[in-house]
């Protein structure tokens, strides 16, 4: 009887250790810390016993001790968090908890690489109050056995204590079955009551809620972003500050709640993110972007932020350098109609799911999991956490089951980008409608100004040392303003740009409106700003066809200065709140107007067929599924089409006539890379049209070409066995054309 007590004892020294909701969490390197997490029911001193080898339950073994670094009473818990620095990476490290009362059960984890080894992440967002999914989700955590958890907020349905008790005992099923356990990267939805619900209860490194970590070495940086507070102003600073201070890692990957353009036709469009981080994703290479809130499901194709014609709500497909966005939440809120897909929606559906992300040094991966049978996975191994386990059930929409987004080479030389910042109070000036000159505003008034003799006056920005070369082919360019007050009313400006090839600075002798300008010009007519916002609304149409006009002139030198005049027409001159209200540099040097141009330079027709064919020898070289987009290779090869043609004239090739990129008849072909097949849709069903498509090489050989019947869905096998860069054409019998695409083969 003795010896039974003893053993009871004994047995609840090591394993009723008064603690439960355990949780792991990041702050820093995820190769070398983590923080473990857990509610501390009754007890004093509580430790973490920790190290590389396993010893069970028996505390007193193991290698390495910590003492909690946080507690915080919140929600109804006593959150307790230990931060776990200088380890191993890609090291399994075991641990308990031991307290005055006891021992909890062993748990371990693994940290990440340091190395740019293949990585796997789970994200999503809003578990809400149906648990049967949410509980289905956590499971499959548990077998998929992922990196990380990016968590787009909503956890709860209302905030409480008791929800949020309930969702920590709910989120023990992501410990897998050996007492594994997987980091989750927290984000705040509106369902929490305010910041303090994530950093009390995940311990994050901000109590902003916005963050950002990087995984591998510089293989990829998630970003964790807040919806629920002020957008514009030190969030997204700090974001393009961050993108700005990173630009040597690889993949960049995006978090946060609210949709920029959901998907469910009652929610809101996210205006604000869309004005702030649209145009820094695309412009900083952010690759992906996770969202959450609508409770629905969709993938995007690249996208593209442009306020130009051809856009859906603010987006246009851009295969080269866009930014996919996925979401839109589903882990166990309540699930909506999937009823406003937009025209670079890639799919859509209405389901429990959430997204699995492969990330290697070619590509990212991204695939949707359906949640619902969670209890009949498979689980993978942990030495192996990249195979597909039995009865996954994978999502395989019209589209495909994997969003791949591919590495981009670089093998063109000269191509170039620049964001050129006023730099002093003398280069932004407002001109009255006398003709004086006013330099020490704190704003700039586009285009009525009270104070400026009750003018509508003229806004001269002058940009120096402009570094393009003569003669590069300028690819895009515009001005990017900071709204220093929010206007709603139509207004209409004109952009020129003075003709000068090197611009002086503003004076009482020169000033903005006595500079002759460029025929051509650009007319504006913005939407709506918000004071202190910095994104699409407050960037300027594509005027690169004026800064085309200047480089091109032979007497232009690169690190010249140029100069823009901005004034009103029509609505502007008619009504004096028709205007748009800009920082100055005396309103803040990083508020200040910024231009940017994209460019290439031009080389010569031997240089051009070069760069193109080691372009497609870099793409040959590639093995199976490692195909990848050229940044800007496309547009380059529009731009030279003529060059090319007689380029290959002159090698004996025979003449090519390259039309206009188009399409006028609004076809889709895909996929894009392809393998074998190609798919061709045609939206508006033709009247059995003739039509003649043609495959044409890097060297201008028409390598395929068939005739067909232009109606609903087609399919055709070109059988090509050199992979690489080739131009699809297709054409009416009479030779005119309809559509031209370049398309890459695996």
């Amino acid at each position: 009887m003795k010896k039974v007590v003893l053993i009871l004892l004994l047995f609840g020294l090591y394993c009723n250790g008064s603690n439960d909701k355990f949780r792991l969490t990041l702050r820093e390197n995820p190769a070398t810390s983590i923080v473990i997490g857990w509610n501390q029911i009754s007890g004093n001193n509580a430790t973490v016993y920790y190290g590389k080898i396993d010893h069970g339950v028996n505390y007193q073994n193991y290698i390495n001790t910590k003492t909690p670094d946080r507690v915080v009473s919140y929600k109804g818990m006593n959150n307790t968090f230990t931060r776990l620095t200088g380890l191993e990476p890609n090291t399994n490290y075991y641990f308990v908890v031991h307290d005055s009362e006891g021992t909890s059960q062993r748990f371990w984890f693994k940290t990440a690489p340091a190395d740019t080894s293949r990585l796997s992440f789970i994200a999503g967002g809003d578990s809400r109050n149906n648990r049967t999914p949410r509980k289905n989700a956590n499971k499959l955590v548990a077998k998929l056995k992922p990196n990380a958890i990016l968590f787009g907020g909503d956890m709860t349905d209302d905030d409480t204590n008791d929800q949020w008790k309930t969702w920590f005992d709910d989120w023990q099923l992501t410990i897998a079955s050996d007492g594994r356990m997987f980091p989750i990267v927290a984000a705040r939805g509106n369902h929490e009551g305010n910041n303090n619900s994530i950093y009390n209860l995940f311990d994050t490194p901000s109590s902003n809620i916005y963050y950002a970590i990087t995984f591998g070495n510089n293989l990829i940086r998630t970003y964790t972003l807040n919806t629920e507070i002020s957008i514009s102003g030190n969030q997204t600073t700090w974001l393009d500050n961050d993108l700005n201070s990173h630009q040597e890692v690889q993949w960049k990957i995006a978090q946060y709640h609210k949709p920029m353009r959901p998907h469910v036709r009652f929610k809101s469009d996210g205006n604000s993110q869309y004005n702030n981080w649209a145009s820094l994703f695309y412009n900083k290479e952010v690759q992906l972007v996770v969202e959450c809130d609508a409770h629905t499901v969709k993938s995007t194709w690249p996208l593209k932020p442009t306020s130009q014609s051809g856009n859906d709500e603010g987006f246009v497909r851009d295969d080269n350098n866009g930014t996919v966005y996925v979401g839109e939440g589903c882990w166990g809120a309540p699930l909506r109609t999937n009823d406003d897909n937009k025209d670079w929606t890639r799919n859509s559906g209405r389901f429990n799911q959430f997204k699995w992300i492969f990330v290697d040094q070619e590509k990212i991966e991204t695939r949707t999991i359906k949640v619902d049978n969670a209890n009949s996975v498979g689980e993978v191994s942990n030495d192996n956490v990249f195979e597909i386990p039995v009865n996954l059930n994978i999502w395989n929409p019209s589209n495909g089951s994997v969003v791949t987004i591919y590495k981009k080479i670089t093998t063109v030389p000269d191509n170039g980008k620049i964001e050129v910042s006023i730099t002093n109070g003398n280069d932004d000036v407002e001109e009255d409608k006398n003709g004086d000159i006013y330099k020490d505003s704190s704003d700039l008034e586009m285009v009525y100004d009270i104070f400026n003799k009750s003018s509508y006056q003229i806004i001269g920005l002058r940009f120096q040392s402009i570094k393009i070369p003569q003669g590069a082919h300028i690819d895009e360019a515009y001005i990017q303003f900071t709204a220093d007050e929010s206007n709603t009313k139509n207004a209409a400006l004109e952009i020129s740009l003075h003709s000068a090839v090197n611009s002086p600075a503003f004076s009482s002798t020169n000033n903005v409106s006595n500079r002759a300008v460029f025929s051509q010009k650009m007319n504006w007519f913005p939407i709506a700003w918000n004071r202190n916002e910095s994104g699409i609304a407050q960037r300027s149409p594509d005027i690169k066809d004026m800064i085309q006009g200047l480089v091109n002139k032979t007497d232009w030198n690169e690190g010249n200065n140029l100069s823009f005049a901005i004034k009103g027409i029509g609505i502007s001159l008619s009504n004096k709140d028709a205007k748009r209200v800009a920082d100055s540099y005396e309103g803040g040097a990083n508020k200040a107007a910024k231009l940017v141009i994209v460019y290439s330079k031009n080389t010569s027709d031997n240089d051009i067929c070069k760069e193109i064919e080691e372009w497609n020898s870099a793409i040959n070289y590639q093995i199976g599924d490692k195909v990848v987009y050229q940044d800007n290779l496309f547009e380059r090869i529009e731009n030279n089409w003529k060059h090319l043609g007689e380029c290959m004239t002159k090698k004996g090739i025979g003449e090519i006539n390259y039309p206009t990129i188009e399409d006028k008849g609004n076809i889709n072909i895909y996929p894009n890379p392809f393998l074998s097949t190609l798919k061709i849709e045609y939206p508006l069903i033709k009247n059995n049209e003739k039509q003649i498509i043609k495959l044409v090489d890097i060297k201008g050989r028409v390598v395929y070409e068939k005739e067909i019947l232009a109606s609903g869905s087609i399919e055709i096998n070109p059988q090509l066995n050199q992979r690489g860069m080739y131009l699809l054409i297709i054409t009416d019998v009479f030779g005119n054309q309809i559509l031209l695409k370049q398309l890459i083969k695996n």
